[in-house]
């Protein structure tokens, strides 16, 4: 499980805060630019990855992580200054904080990894987690290992609390998934204290809206 999902052991009302994680998101780019994207992560020693959301206004968002919640304005600066476009900066940390909140944040999300058959039924997956308040995306860089040819996918579900109302919510979810015989490989619970843009991901979570199918 991710340090961010299990409070710990005695954790009481003052054992609230951290760790934390900051995901910049970037204006899609492609072939010799994503490149140079590729290039600049790696002298600065970031994470880069490419989430592809099943459907939504914005399926495709390359997106860099740091480990921690001060070090972004510096980030979005130094990736203006080499002709990049950072859109939207979202800021997580462990579920059971009780940190004040900025703009855009407050609410709790769920990814839950699961590990598919090829091929695999799309629609029945979405069908069973679009109710969850949930939808399906996945790592367009990253392939499971192994024989069985998996497919790895994630599950996201937001809710906008409070925490034992979102850790229900999930738990639902979960239940469902498993009861349904997916293979559930990896899960994640974390609450969002800053969101500078949850419009990019419109489309993708609300049930019955129109969309630009990934």
């Amino acid at each position: 499980m991710h340090p961010k999902d299990q409070a710990p052991e005695g954790a009481g009302s003052t054992d609230t805060q951290g760790p934390y994680e900051t995901h910049v998101t970037l204006r899609r780019t492609t072939g010799p630019e994503l490149d140079r994207l590729e290039a600049w992560a790696a002298r600065r020693g970031l994470k880069l990855t490419t989430i592809v959301l099943a459907r939504g206004r914005t399926p495709v968002q390359p997106m860099l992580t740091l480990p921690d919640r001060t070090g972004y304005p510096a980030l979005v600066a130094a990736l203006r200054a080499d002709g990049f476009a950072p859109v939207r900066v979202k800021v997580e940390t462990v579920p059971w904080s009780t940190e004040p909140v900025g703009p855009g944040g407050g609410y709790h999300e769920h990814h839950l990894k699961l590990a598919l058959p090829s091929p695999y039924d799309r629609a029945a997956l979405e069908a069973l987690v679009v109710p969850h308040g949930a939808h399906v995306s996945w790592n367009a860089r990253r392939a499971l290992p192994g024989p069985r040819g998996c497919h790895e996918r994630f599950v996201t579900q937001r809710h906008p609390g409070p925490a034992p109302e979102a850790l229900r919510a999930c738990d639902a979810l979960l239940a469902e998934l498993l009861a349904a015989g997916y293979e559930v490989v990896g899960e994640e619970r974390e609450r969002v204290l800053r969101d500078s843009d949850p419009t990019i991901d419109a489309g993708w979570l609300e049930p019955g809206t129109p969309e630009e199918k990934a």
